[in-house]
């Protein structure tokens, strides 16, 4: 599985990557033979360019590469040959047991010549006849109305009647105006502008990697939907996938999942094996689990990257079915950890004291930040206390506390709690809002009755 193994090393260099800086740059494509070089990240692609995933996806399927200098030129025009490759390849025809196709200029030694003459007999391309002699023009540029016509014979989308107008350089009369109708049918394009299509244009290397890659998704079968993403178990948790459109375990070519705490840092990864597909070839769904102390090597359905520790709140597949269609899916999920009002009442003398219980297994080593804010009966601020890493580092499991509220209390020489305020007066509610080092922030109230009886007398 020559995709399959591609797919999977460029998403280990990316973990290492991103685990080690944040930042992961992929790449890929070329422009002659000579300049050919396997690179799988490139200087001038980056994670926020509307060609990436594109890029990405067909140079893992080696359908594209780049330049010997660690470039994709994404920005550079592309020639009608190179066109011509990208979309054989993408299309898989058969670039060796072709017929010639009579271009007076493409020879059958020129390294073009097996995609042209593939796309040729498929009735994709016609290239030029002037007065009975046929040309190709391999080296000319490629216009973006040329691109247009060959996106939608290579992929079999029906010319449609304009309808969408909102291209001004795009005329019902015009000979592509159905190929660009049928584009923005699918998807496919959104122009150069919100109002312009520019068919006159060239066509750039990293808007062919995009017309390639969203005409794959919108022809091909195949879809992801997300199901549960929970927890298992203490430092235990799952995410599955559906499989839509009629496609099972035995379809994928591959498939990864990335899992993100709630900072979107990449915790892990994990790469479908074929022993799923091998044991369970009709399965539609399938779920991954996320613990550290999982044997993912005994059970052999995963081959992982990455410590697996922390808590994840996103978990992405991605799948590339054999049919080359790559699909995504994303879930997120509410971190763990809540807050339980305890005690809250009168001690002795001028103290009084409330407390809190952390719950789904939170104890005071997850905590982050606490604060401790006390009021009195007209809601008035009395006093705020923030927690200190003492009581952290002395009793890590501790699954509860209190804070006492005194003025003659010694807070300081206490070390737990470090406080704000005049601790006087009566207080009659008190909020405990706790930060988890996972990202989440809960609180609860407590309120108490004010002190103060009679007693009925004679």
């Amino acid at each position: 599985m020559k995709r399959f193994s591609s797919l999977q090393k460029i998403a280990s260099a990316a973990l290492a990557t991103m685990l080690a800086a944040s930042a992961v740059v992929f790449a890929a494509p070329q422009q002659t033979q000579a300049e050919e070089e396997e690179t799988l990240f490139f200087s001038d692609v980056h994670e926020d360019d509307h060609f990436y995933d594109a890029v990405l996806s067909l140079t893992a399927r080696d359908i594209i590469k780049g330049y010997k200098d660690g470039t994709y030129r994404p920005y550079q025009s592309l020639t009608r040959g190179q066109a011509a490759k990208i979309l054989a390849l993408t299309l898989e025809l058969d670039t060796e047991d072709v017929e010639n196709p009579g271009f007076t200029d493409v020879n059958e030694t020129d390294e073009f010549y097996g995609p042209i003459a593939a796309l040729a007999q498929e009735g994709i391309i016609n290239g030029y006849d002037v007065e009975g002699v046929k040309s190709f023009k391999p080296g000319n540029p490629l216009t973006r109305s040329q691109m247009a016509k060959i996106i939608n014979l290579g992929f079999e989308l029906e010319e449609e009647t304009l309808t969408d107008t909102r291209f001004t350089d795009v005329k019902s009369d015009d000979e592509f105006a159905g190929y660009v109708q049928a584009l923005l049918t699918h998807n496919i394009t959104t122009g150069t502008t919100p109002t312009t299509f520019s068919p006159a244009a060239f066509v750039t290397r990293g808007q062919m990697a995009s017309f390639v890659y969203r005409s794959e998704a919108a022809v091909l079968p195949g879809g992801l939907v997300a199901e549960d993403f929970g927890v298992l178990g203490e430092s235990s948790y799952t995410a599955g996938v559906a499989l839509t459109d009629g496609q099972t375990v035995s379809d994928i070519e591959f498939l990864a999942v990335e899992w993100y705490d709630h900072e979107d840092n990449l915790l892990a990864l994990g790469f479908l094996t074929e022993k799923l597909a091998g044991e369970y070839p009709e399965a539609t769904q399938l779920s991954m689990p996320f613990d550290a102390a999982f044997n993912y090597e005994a059970d052999g359905y995963w081959d992982v990257e990455g410590d697996f520790e922390g808590e994840p709140t996103q978990v992405v597949f991605t799948v590339v079915y054999a049919n080359g269609k790559e699909v995504s899916v994303e879930n997120t999920r509410i971190a763990s950890g809540g807050l339980v009002a305890q005690d809250f009442g009168f001690v002795s003398g001028s103290m009084y004291s409330a407390g809190v219980s952390f719950t789904e297994g939170k104890t005071l080593s997850d905590v982050a930040a606490l604060t401790v804010e006390w009021f009195d009966h007209e809601d008035n601020l009395l006093v705020t206390g923030t927690l200190t890493d003492t009581l952290a580092a002395e009793y890590p499991e501790a699954t509860q506390l209190s804070m006492p509220f005194d003025a003659a209390f010694d807070y300081e020489a206490d070390g737990v709690w470090e406080v704000a305020g005049d601790i006087k007066g009566e207080p009659t509610k008190v909020k405990f809002t706790v930060t988890y080092t996972n990202g989440k922030e809960v609180s609860v109230e407590n309120t108490r009755v004010a002190t103060g009886d009679t007693v009925e007398e004679d």
